[in-house]
């Protein structure tokens, strides 16, 4: 499964592995909003992480809005944490009334008054953590369930890209891929276990980031204003963005789609210039 779906991630345009990482994404919070909102288990884990990380707690609503028109899934599963925290927030409240101004209070406002060195000694004798218990209660005990599940496949995906290199038609296929963002790239030749599948991986990075490079510069140097008449291509346009993704990953799905539809010209822009140049170089052979 992994290996079919790595194939067909390199025929479309971007990072194969940051694409890959997108849809696992997507079709596990669909599982969540679809059959795990009343499965116990599921909810055990989501309760453990305190809901999800902030990128995957608003996919969790786009995708639920976007596929059914509302939020029912999230707001059952976020209901619950919501009565929790506020019979967190009450008990703290219950057990510590408000008290009136005691003598460390009294004696760190002294010590505030008298300069830095009274400063010092009152955050550094005086300080206390009143609310310490309240936070280990608010704190998540688990990680985001979408990130490590999304982490855990990743690295199924990069084990299988690095051990197949060696296979003429799966590097073929690599080679003719719009090659891994930085981060991936790092993590793949970690896995890397000899010199030949760190060089392919190094090369087809290379052939993809050098006329990037070249093509920040030019849009660099078509903003100075003795340079400002002279014709601006639209691969130059959009490579500050497609440098971003090299450095940072494929963007996700904004919430501004504008934002989001220039990431996406972006990325389409780049993909058919290559592919063009490469079928045209191909045909002059």
């Amino acid at each position: 499964m992994y290996l079919l779906e790595l194939r067909q991630a390199f025929r479309e345009p971007g990072c194969p592995i940051c694409r890959l990482r997108a849809q696992v994404d997507g079709r596990y919070l669909f599982h969540v909003l679809y059959e795990g909102v009343t499965d116990g288990t599921i909810r055990l884990h989501i309760a453990q992480s305190m809901g999800f990380c902030l990128e995957h707690a608003w996919e969790l609503q786009a995708i639920e809005q976007e596929r059914w028109g509302d939020g029912l899934g999230v707001g059952i599963i976020y209901k619950d944490l919501a009565d929790w925290v506020v019979q967190n927030l009450s008990a703290y409240l219950d057990s510590n009334p408000a008290p009136r101004v005691s003598w460390r209070v009294r004696l760190l406002e002294q010590l505030k008054r008298s300069g830095r060195i009274g400063r010092w000694i009152g955050r550094r004798v005086l300080r206390t953590a009143p609310a310490g218990p309240l936070l280990q209660r608010l704190a998540p005990t688990e990680p985001c369930r979408a990130c490590e599940l999304t982490g855990n496949l990743v690295t199924y995906y990069l084990r299988w890209l690095v051990e197949n290199l060696a296979d003429p038609q799966f590097l073929a296929l690599y080679e003719a891929s719009d090659g891994l963002c930085l981060p991936h790239l790092r993590r793949a030749l970690e896995q890397a276990e000899d010199d030949d599948v760190a060089r392919r991986l190094v090369e087809v990075s290379l052939r993809r980031l050098a006329p990037l490079a070249t093509d920040v510069g030019e849009y660099v140097r078509k903003r100075d204003w003795n340079n400002r008449q002279e014709p601006k291509h639209p691969w130059e346009e959009v490579s500050w963005m497609r440098a971003v993704a090299f450095f940072s990953g494929e963007a996700p799905k904004v919430h501004r789609e504008e934002v989001y539809r220039l990431r996406e010209t972006a990325l389409t822009e780049y993909h058919s210039r290559r592919v063009g140049q490469e079928a045209e170089l191909k045909g002059n052979q």
